[in-house]
């Protein structure tokens, strides 16, 4: 086992740390499906899912800061320089509130426009414009959270980042659950997740605090100074979260624009399943990013790598042949026969496509970790722009879920292809590999 230098916590544990962060949250969200669906009905939670979308879709206002709170503080700490990893920490506490309350207010502002821009039935809208007020709130709390999920990783404690996210996830999707066992409607479940989501928030913020005083980062001697610094890598992380977000999220809300909630919940059924198989392979993955950050061996750096590219591929394809194989009884048992029905078709679709994007999460976080984030951002947004130019060419005869699903999988198969044979060529077979290392 290859130690990390970040926290002096192995590359193993902490690759299962973030396993487990992923496993946890993934069991709520898919035991809320069925049962949301059930009590909520299709609409309903079709707005239900758009909302708390909308804080993945403004997450671009972060400008990287996450991703570069990762990078500077594993590496400030790994040089001993405690006051600086504070500066940083105290800037993206700063920055993130700040934000955290613009893009909250913004998303509150419009919450009659998505009512309309989502073709919202008419006896939903009412409740559909106070659920995206309410996501606004829910912004509010979770933007800043992220900075205490990213601090976590950085120290090499993935326990703790899994932790958080676990209860990121069980705020927004397991207080639904809750509420709507309580009789609560559409309203209720996110008035619900908005009062939880704060205070997991103030949970998650003063255990990360503690964290922070243990590992020397006192933020009492601290000054918001670090923008510049942070800002110089953090605009490419920014162009990689709008990148991601034509890729991810855009889908949603075009299902939802052009075929209203109802169809965002039959979409969203379909994706979530093999998303999961992305979202393992990337939780397990995660740690590459502050063990490159820090890690100067370059052979041992290319051992750990070529160990998870590995163990990626395989995850991958087992998740996609029993997908494959699986689909129609496994949503039969999941969702009821009727839901399973239009879900189905749909699941291998997706399959094919993240088997590909499986493959991306471990050389994604290296080229991260080693400082050449601008590959990872080309990577992106060649992705993106692929899968919009797609799902216009397949609207000229007019749109269905099945299109949309196809435009997503031909754009990630063709991009995956070619982005890990340029991480091979320009990383690994070029030499010497050039580390850049911000002061």
């Amino acid at each position: 086992m290859v130690a990390g230098q970040v926290g002096g916590v192995s590359i193993g544990r902490n690759a299962w740390h973030g396993l487990l962060g992923f496993a946890a949250p993934s069991l709520i969200v898919f035991a809320s499906y069925p049962l949301l669906i059930r009590h909520l009905g299709a609409s309903a939670f079709g707005v239900y899912l758009l909302a708390v979308s909308l804080s993945g879709a403004m997450m671009f206002l972060d400008l990287g800061f996450s991703a570069a709170t990762l990078r500077f503080v594993a590496q400030d700490l790994a040089a001993g320089r405690p006051k600086a990893a504070a500066d940083v920490v105290l800037t993206s506490l700063v920055f993130y509130g700040g934000m955290g309350i613009a893009g909250g207010a913004v998303i509150a502002a419009l919450a009659p426009v998505w009512a309309g821009l989502f073709k919202v039935d008419a006896r939903l809208v009412g409740d559909a414009v106070t659920v995206f007020r309410l996501a606004g709130l829910q912004f509010t709390a979770y933007l800043p959270a992220m900075v205490f999920v990213s601090i976590a990783k950085a120290i090499g404690r993935f326990d703790r980042s899994s932790l958080f996210i676990s209860l990121l996830a069980a705020a927004t999707y397991g207080s639904a659950i809750v509420a709507v066992f309580a009789g609560a409607g559409l309203v209720g479940a996110m008035s619900s997740v908005v009062a939880v989501n704060f205070v997991t928030f103030v949970w998650i913020a003063i255990d990360g605090l503690r964290l922070c005083r243990e590992r020397g980062i006192h933020l009492a001697g601290a000054s918001p100074a670090a923008f510049r610094r942070m800002f110089s890598c953090g605009w490419v992380f920014t162009v990689n979260s709008i990148a991601g977000f034509l890729l991810y999220q855009v889908q949603k809300f075009l299902v939802g624009f052009a075929m209203g909630p109802a169809a965002v919940a039959i979409y969203q059924s379909a994706v979530v399943v093999p998303s999961k198989i992305h979202a393992a392979v990337n939780a397990a993955t995660e740690v590459m990013f502050p063990f490159a950050s820090a890690f100067r061996d370059r052979a041992a750096l290319r051992r750990v790598y070529l160990r998870m590219l590995g163990g990626s591929m395989l995850v991958a394809l087992a998740g996609f042949l029993v997908l494959v194989a699986l689909a129609r009884p496994m949503l039969v048992l999941w969702l009821g026969v009727a839901v399973a029905a239009q879900v189905a078709p749909l699941v291998p679709v997706f399959a094919l496509a993240y088997f590909f994007l499986a493959l991306s999460p471990a050389p994604y976080h290296l080229v991260n970790g080693i400082g050449r984030p601008g590959l990872n951002t080309l990577s992106y947004v060649t992705n993106a722009l692929l899968n919009v130019a797609l799902i216009a060419v397949f609207a000229l005869n007019g749109l269905t879920l099945a299109r949309f699903a196809w435009a997503f999988a031909i754009a990630n198969i063709v991009t995956s292809i070619l982005y890990q044979a340029t991480v091979e060529t320009l990383v690994w077979k070029r030499e010497p590999l050039r580390w850049k290392v911000p002061a």
